[in-house]
């Protein structure tokens, strides 16, 4: 049996045994051993020439698999700070704090004790408020433990 068919059968035995054993990874070897088949078919070589052909095919594949199914980081806001919290309206407690929700967070920005402000920023740890005009937020309910109260 000459060699290069070897080489096939072992590619395709391997590319099944994935279907078996998913995320072994064994498409990669698999074809990288097809390839090296293929390649012996056209071009009858020794053991160190095939070896190597394998090898450099071996590594070219799992690189494009790295590059192709490597998983991203969306580049959305997920799970950062502001995500949550831009946009929000909260209550100027005074002191540089403000509650949004039922939480107290440092803030920066204009406005007296208990207005009503919107959060525009986070940095780091502290948001950023503006107020906001009368008629915005009239949903917003006051706070129910005033400062000073």
């Amino acid at each position: 049996m000459p060699a290069w068919s070897l080489w096939l059968a072992a590619g395709l035995l391997l590319m099944a045994a994935e279907l078996l054993l998913p995320g072994a990874f064994l498409v990669w070897i698999g074809a990288a051993a097809l390839g090296t088949g293929l390649v012996l078919a056209l071009l009858p070589m020794g053991f160190i020439p095939t070896a190597l052909v394998f090898i450099a095919l071996l590594a070219a594949g799992v690189a494009l698999g790295l590059r192709a199914f490597r998983p991203t980081r969306p580049r959305g806001a997920l799970n950062t700070p502001g995500a949550g919290l831009i946009g929000r309206t909260g209550v100027l407690l005074g002191n540089g704090r403000v509650r949004v929700g039922d939480s107290d967070w440092p803030a920066r920005g204009a406005g007296e004790a208990g207005a009503v402000v919107e959060v525009v920023a986070v940095e780091g740890m502290t948001l950023l408020v503006r107020p906001v005009a009368s008629g915005e937020g009239a949903a917003f309910p006051r706070d129910p433990h005033p400062p000073g109260g």
